[in-house]
């Protein structure tokens, strides 16, 4: 199946005749828009929304799909990425590059490609600073609201009888100050994307991938967890924000030390599936045979 590239005045328009996907370019490493062909966007579109710097800047959210340097410290995650991309194009990948800047040093690169059914995404942090830097690549996808997450928990025991904990949940702050988190319903949590308060969980993607299901339409992202890895936030290499404006599906890397020129990348995969939409979350992952899937 062939992919056909179309250069737009604000990105550019990717589509395989069955997901279609756009990428900024006057800004970024940016996508904007992942839909079936001719549908309606799955990402969030946030305007103007955005973060204000203790250096009187503004980190504009946008919606749509980014890539952090974790773990989360302003003067490093928050670096605008307002500037145009270098956009390099070859028969198999678009790469979105954006220069490191004087204060972080970090350059950010998201390459796209377009397979059968899904879209395959290469994040690249490079440090272009001349000490090491310890970071890990934080792919960070911003959805509408309204539908409902859901992040899988391990299955697989941890000791031969079952008797030692498999699973750790991290827990922001913030979460659980007003109403619950989340529901867990068969070794899965359920974040409802119908909030007034913010909320923010994670844990290990020992399963391989998250998903999000609204009005019928279930957006899966996968990628890949290394057992006995280095992750931030306790190890929660799946992390899901909800709050009244977007819901976040993320996945990061593992956390590296980077020497000067070095890069670390963290691959994902996107797909999209019609259900009927009065589909209980719960049922969605055996619906759809998610855990057979294949990790990037």
């Amino acid at each position: 199946m062939g992919v056909d590239i179309t250069r737009e005045s604000d990105g550019i328009r990717l589509t395989n005749g069955t997901v279609e996907l756009r990428v900024a370019t006057g800004f970024g490493p940016r996508i904007t828009w992942f839909s079936e062909p001719g549908g309606d966007n799955v990402l969030a579109e946030l305007g103007d929304l955005g973060i204000d710097l203790p250096d009187g800047r503004t980190y504009l959210l946008r919606g749509g799909h980014r890539l952090w340097a974790a773990p989360e410290v302003p003067e490093v995650t928050y670096e605008p990425d307002n500037d145009p991309v270098l956009v390099t194009e070859s028969p198999s990948q678009l790469k979105l590059q954006q220069s490191a800047s004087e204060t972080v040093g970090i350059e950010k690169m998201i390459g796209v490609s377009l397979q059968d059914d899904s879209a395959v995404l290469t994040h690249t942090l490079t440090n272009r600073a001349i000490h090491p830097l310890q970071v890990a690549p934080w792919a960070i996808t911003q959805l509408g609201v309204g539908g409902t997450a859901i992040i899988p928990l391990r299955q697989d025991l941890a000791d031969p009888h079952g008797y030692q904990p498999n699973v750790a949940i991290a827990i922001w702050p913030y979460s659980g100050v007003n109403d619950n988190p989340f529901l867990m319903h068969d070794r899965l949590l359920l974040v409802d994307g119908n909030r007034t308060t913010p909320t923010k969980i994670g844990t290990s993607l020992d399963r391989g991938w998250l998903a999000y299901s609204r009005n019928g339409l279930v957006f899966v992202k996968r990628s890949q967890h290394v057992d006995g890895g280095t992750y931030v936030d306790l190890d929660a290499s799946a992390q899901c924000y909800a709050g009244a404006d977007f819901v976040e599906l993320e996945t990061l890397g593992q956390f590296t030390s980077l020497e000067a020129g070095a890069s670390v990348t963290h691959i994902e995969s996107w797909e999209l599936h019609r259900i009927d939409p009065t589909t209980p979350p719960q049922d969605i992952p055996s619906l759809l045979d998610l855990d057979g899937g294949t990790t990037p």
